[in-house]
């Protein structure tokens, strides 16, 4: 930490170049200054002194100030309940006379991002209307709470998005929620960069904009967010853990990273964590080349063993609860049919292709080639490696050394890419863990990968004299440097306009062929740019911004509890909640009808509720393989007055199923299904011989057993 007034002698203000590889050192001494036999006593000038050796990051005022404004616009948004998640799409989903912008701030709601406002909002709603329970067969069998959704256990202590669920409201629980993510990822990456560029704070501060603006990262809703910043938050403990040797620093620090590495290890998505965790061991191997004279030897060794031990107890015994809750419901995770354990070797390639957001201007969630699935699979990151990377390994030739740090990114980006397009064999996958990496979702760690290659790159150049490197740079290397960047942007437009299926013109390519030419141009160190980094982090950030359009500013929930559907569901589940429910129709409305508390057959499960519900449907578990996957379940009537009662369980498609059936059934009567909502008419009377009308609600109807 900083002292008030004091500032380290390579403070970023000084901006002198630094060889790549250097520490902070305090300034020459200086001679006492000359005064004239005339001129006036002075006081001797106090003198600069150099930053703590615990202090890698030097928080400044503006480093403090731009943390601050990230934490004050997090709490803002919490306070005013605003999110970015597309619920005001219900007000046309279910149109219930209400307004059609009820809970709309600004902007359009994405119908795409259904996984959002059409299965998370309800499970959240239901766990909430529920008392936060471990277990809610509404959402899925054993205990699928724990692994998805805000619960009342000690696990939460890791789980900092749910923090807000148990001290405030509902709708500023799910707003903090969601903002917390892209929290972290701005916290994490800004003092990650920090870091790794020795202060360079604007640079710093344009990477984590970079991460935080990329379409990969927006048009998920933000969901990889947290990954990358705990990932930049565990790399920035460990440095600290490693170079400190202030105990009053250290031993926090030792706690804080195992909660950080707790923390994202059960986010539980290993597409994205296993190749981001590769990448900051790499780049945390590559800074420990860099600064193996700092490190080594290691100091307080003793003393930091027994703060990781402590903190690592401490999370044990947190862990051991939480594994002993949910080991059951891992295991049957494991064991469905959909998405069950994974087992891929990679060599599928990206969606799109590696260069399509160079060209993501003239795409959006309406318009895009349809061989590119879908505007959120298509998004990934500003690909700048077929440049840094021969940039430089030039740089390493020229400057006679290397940074191991960049080394670690390229290693990482190349390794991702031969996952990609090559594959690795079978056993290679397994024993790496990428065996749980889909090639579709590893295109997103491996634009992180290249994101903080670039800004490490631009880092180093930073450090680096043109007038030192005249003398070794060879007189073609400029323009053979020049010809090859022209080439790579106008290979980009090329690609996309085979790949685009018609929908990218040859002419529409200009704009964004010049733009990126100069920028990829700004990259060549061998070119004496005036300001440099200023127009290159404009001019990313200036091409990013428009993203922030990808998702609505919405507010609170009330697109799900202010609409009639919602209203009058629950009101029967608050009289009667141990009572099951059937929506025969639409998927949707079942979705809504989760939302209410109620006990639900049809709706979305995460795995199949066994115990209670198909021990009855299917005792012996004949149609196992339709209904043992992550799954939107529906009901239609089928009755078959030749076979008796008759259920049948048909699989519709890859996470979908149906049930077939008589609502009048004595197995729904065995199972308390005590309530049935209808989104049509019923066929025929006799499908609800057993029924009454309990609610008309225009076009739908609930009927409630009574047999």
């Amino acid at each position: 930490m900083s002292k008030k007034g004091k500032k380290p002698a390579d403070s970023p203000a000084t901006e002198r170049p630094r060889p790549i590889a250097s520490t902070v050192a305090p300034p020459p001494a200086r001679s006492a200054p000359v005064t004239s036999a005339s001129s006036p006593p002075t006081a001797p000038p106090k003198p600069t002194q150099a930053a703590p050796p615990d202090a890698l990051i030097w928080f400044d005022k503006r480093v403090k100030i731009t943390l601050g404004v990230f934490v004050g616009i997090f709490l803002l948004f919490v306070l005013f309940k605003w999110h970015y998640i597309s619920l005001p799409a219900w007000n046309e989903i279910l149109p219930d006379g209400g307004p059609a912008k009820r809970g709309l701030v600004a902007g359009t709601p994405k119908r795409i991002r259904m996984d959002d406002y059409a299965v998370g909002a309800p499970w959240i709603l239901s766990n909430a209307n529920t008392g936060f329970k471990t277990e809610n067969e509404a959402v899925g069998g054993l205990k699928t709470p724990l692994l998805t959704l805000p619960v009342k256990h000690p696990i939460i202590i890791f789980k900092i998005g749910y923090w807000g669920f148990m001290f405030l409201d509902v709708e500023r629980g799910y707003s903090w929620m969601y903002n917390s993510s892209p929290l972290i990822l701005l916290l994490g990456t800004f003092l990650f960069f920090l870091l790794v560029s020795k202060n360079q704070y604007w640079l710093s501060l344009t990477g984590a904009l970079t991460l935080f603006l990329s379409s990969g990262t927006v048009r998920w809703s933000f969901i990889p967010s947290s990954m990358i910043g705990y990932c930049g938050l565990a790399f920035v403990g460990a440095v600290y853990l490693l170079r400190s040797t202030n105990p009053k620093v250290y031993i926090p620090v030792a706690f804080g990273l195992i909660w950080i590495i707790v923390s994202f290890a059960i986010t539980l998505y290993p597409p994205y964590q296993i190749p981001m965790a590769y990448l900051f061991i790499f780049l945390l191997i590559g800074y420990v080349l860099n600064e193996r004279k700092l490190v080594f030897p290691p100091k307080s060794v003793l003393v930091k063993l027994i703060s990781l031990a402590g903190a690592l107890l401490v999370a044990g015994f947190v862990a051991y609860l939480f594994k002993s809750d949910v080991d059951e419901t891992v295991k049957a995770v494991s064991g469905t049919v959909y998405p069950g354990k994974r087992s891929e070797t990679g060599g599928t390639g990206f969606i799109a292709n590696w260069y399509s957001e160079y060209y993501s201007w003239f795409f959006d969630d309406q318009q895009f080639p349809k061989g590119w699935l879908n505007i959120c699979e298509l998004s990934h990151y500003l690909n700048f490696v077929p440049v840094v990377s021969p940039l430089a390994i030039a740089l390493f030739a020229f400057t006679r050394r290397i940074d191991w740090m960049l080394v670690g990114a390229m290693a990482f980006v190349v390794l991702m890419w031969l996952w990609m397009e090559v594959g690795y064999p079978e056993a290679i996958a397994k024993a790496t863990l990428m065996s749980m990496v889909p090639t579709r979702r590893g295109q997103i760690p491996m634009g992180v990968g290249g994101i903080v290659l670039l800004f490490l790159y631009l880092a180093a150049l930073r450090n680096v004299s043109l007038s030192d490197l005249k003398q070794a740079i060879p007189v073609w290397f400029t323009p053979v440097a020049i010809v090859g960047i022209v080439a790579f942007v106008v290979y980009t437009a090329y690609v996309n306009i085979n790949d685009a299926e018609g929908m990218l013109r040859t002419d529409q390519t200009f704009m964004p062929v010049l733009f990126f030419i100069l920028m990829n141009g700004l990259l060549l160190f061998s070119l004496n740019i005036r300001y440099r980094m200023a127009l290159f982090c404009g001019g990313i950030i200036l091409f990013l911004l428009p993203n922030l359009k990808a998702n609505p500013l919405s507010k609170g929930l009330t697109p799900l509890t202010e609409n009639l559907v919602y209203q009058n569901v629950k009101t029967l589940v608050d009289k009667d909640p141990d009572a099951r429910w059937i929506v025969n129709g639409s998927q949707f409305v079942t979705y809504m009808v989760t939302a209410t508390g109620a006990k639900q057959i049809t709706g979305v499960k995460y795995i199949p509720n066994r115990k209670q519900i198909f021990s009855v449907l299917d005792p012996t578990m004949k149609r196992d393989s339709a209904y043992n996957r992550y799954a939107h379940v529906t009901f239609q009537t089928y009755i078959n007055g030749a076979q008796g009662d008759t259920t049948i369980l048909a699989q519709q498609y890859e996470d979908g199923y149906v049930i077939a059936g008589d609502p009048c059934s004595p197995k729904f009567k065995k199972l308390n299904v005590k309530y049935m909502l209808y989104d049509h008419a019923p066929q025929i009377p006799y499908e609800v011989r057993c029924m009454k009308k309990a609610v008309e609600l225009g076009s739908m109807t609930i009927y409630e057993r009574i047999d």
